[in-house]
């Protein structure tokens, strides 16, 4: 073969290296931003992820749709989603790099120029090199098994808190949208109590003009007047909280303008939970901090596997000339086999440190899934429980709201006729405020925590899930 095919050759075969190298690599940092790694295929993906279909079963569209655009715009859901696939691709690189030969080759070249003595010429002289390196550790003791199994299920616990987060996403979503509802409810309750202690002052002013009423009840009046305008300012200011709330977990712009068109939905009666030990399977913490712990467990196998021998196989074959076309000539190439097994004698206890270390490791990670599981168990247990208190809470405000709007009515009735005082008419108006916003707050606080109930669950007791396919590509 002559000089130029060998050149071309060669050069195609770094090439082809090159381009296989890098095909997969990540955009560039600065071009790179969490939007454009979602686009338009995957936010559809996203909006229509099992992990929201538990919240059809409440029965509010609004609320369904706007936590499936969480799904597809909240940050810290493409936080997670990134570190998710930074795992999975780490575990693929565990196990083809500690598992598989690796296999290089180079070349090198060195030029020398000398001058002549007594002479304006130089001598220049040319060395070129080529080698090709393999390298291969035979796992006779599973070490590099072991670590390799534990980046796989360091990974799939990566995937399990993916899973989570979207509950997660898709229950602050929910519960945010109901925050906002009931901001809205309570900014037009004090609108309401406003008008009222407006209507009460205007008929103690006709009243005092007439020499019916007292300095003293118009003064009171006047007292409740401003103090209903300062609880509509801070009920305005409450519904741009939940507003700009809402907005953030959906990824838009928190400028507080986002309001609820929708009511608050009609609950049914509870689901049944099921059995405690279903709900280990279905919890995406759980099943995450499963994983853990049997990934200690093999970092274990692998730090006790480090103690002993090792065998490792290398070849290397290269050759030496004075340009391309003496490097490349195979049959002239040096090549060498070398086998060796080497046997760590002393360095200063870090592998037995580390072997220790990791059953201690295996211990917190075994704690921490009974923690996990015992409060995921606390978790369903004590909404279960506010429920009943929740719905009892909520049937009793309404008794109450409606005897006291029955009440204020007669106050004013009979105030309007001079039978009531103003004091009387001013207990009225409270009783009823409190007794509305009472109700206002335990239908919310119920809702909210049937929202709870269901992320509880991993994703409703009817779907038994957040995503019964769970694949995820990376």
């Amino acid at each position: 073969m002559n000089y130029g095919a060998r050149l071309l050759i060669g050069l195609g075969m770094l090439a082809a290296a090159g381009s296989c190298a890098g095909r997969n690599l990540p955009p560039e940092p600065d071009s790179y931003v969490a939007a454009d790694a979602i686009g338009a295929e995957r936010a559809a993906e996203l909006a229509a992820s099992p992990a929201v279909t538990w919240l059809d079963d409440l029965n509010s569209q609004e609320m369904s749709t706007l936590a499936r655009e969480a799904l597809a715009g909240s940050p810290d859901l493409q936080v997670v989603e990134a570190q998710y696939r930074a795992a999975r691709w780490r575990a693929r690189g565990a196990f083809g790099g500690n598992l598989l030969p690796s296999l290089s080759v180079g070349v090198d070249g060195t030029r020398t120029e000398e001058p002549i003595a007594g002479s304006n010429s130089r001598v220049r002289t040319e060395f070129m090199t080529s080698s090709v390196v393999a390298s291969w550790e035979i796992d006779l003791w599973g070490r590099l098994t072991a670590r390799a199994m534990a980046s796989d299920l360091t990974a799939d616990a990566a995937e399990e808190d993916l899973y989570g987060a979207r509950l997660s996403i898709a229950g602050q979503s929910a519960q945010a949208w109901v925050s906002l509802i009931e901001a809205q409810q309570l900014l037009a309750l004090a609108q309401e109590d406003l008008q009222t202690r407006e209507r009460a002052l205007d008929l103690t002013q006709r009243r005092y003009d007439a020499g019916i009423a007292s300095s003293l009840n118009l003064r009171t009046a006047r007292s409740q007047v401003a103090s209903a305008r300062a609880a509509e300012a801070g009920a305005q200011d409450g519904l741009l909280i939940a507003s700009r709330r809402l907005q953030e977990i959906m990824g838009r712009y928190p400028d507080g303008t986002l309001r609820a068109q929708g009511d608050l939905p009609q609950l049914a009666s509870i689901a049944p939970a099921g059995a405690p030990a279903d709900l280990l399977e279905r919890r995406p913490d759980v099943l995450a901090s499963e994983n853990r712990m049997r990934a200690a467990g093999f970092r274990i196998h692998e730090a006790r596997a480090a103690l002993l021998p090792r065998l490792t196989l290398r070849a290397n074959a290269g050759s030496t000339g004075e340009g391309i076309n003496d490097i490349d000539d195979s049959a002239n190439m040096v090549s060498n086999l070398i086998g060796g097994i080497t046997m760590p004698i002393f360095n200063g206890g870090a592998l037995l440190s580390e072997s220790r270390a990791s059953v201690a490791d295996r211990r917190a990670a075994a704690a921490g899934y009974v923690r996990t599981s015992i409060a995921a168990w606390r978790e369903v247990e004590g909404t279960i429980s506010a429920d009943t208190s929740l719905e009892t809470r909520e049937r009793q405000f309404s008794i109450a709201a409606d005897e006291a709007r029955a009440a204020q009515e007669l106050a004013e009735r009979e105030y309007s006729r001079g039978v009531a005082t103003l004091f009387d008419l001013i207990d009225a108006y409270t009783r009823r405020i409190d007794a509305e916003r009472g109700l206002i707050s335990a239908r919310a606080d119920r809702v909210s925590n049937r929202i709870a109930y269901h992320v509880a669950l991993g994703g409703g007791a009817r779907t038994g899930g957040i995503d019964e396919d769970r694949e995820i590509t990376p």
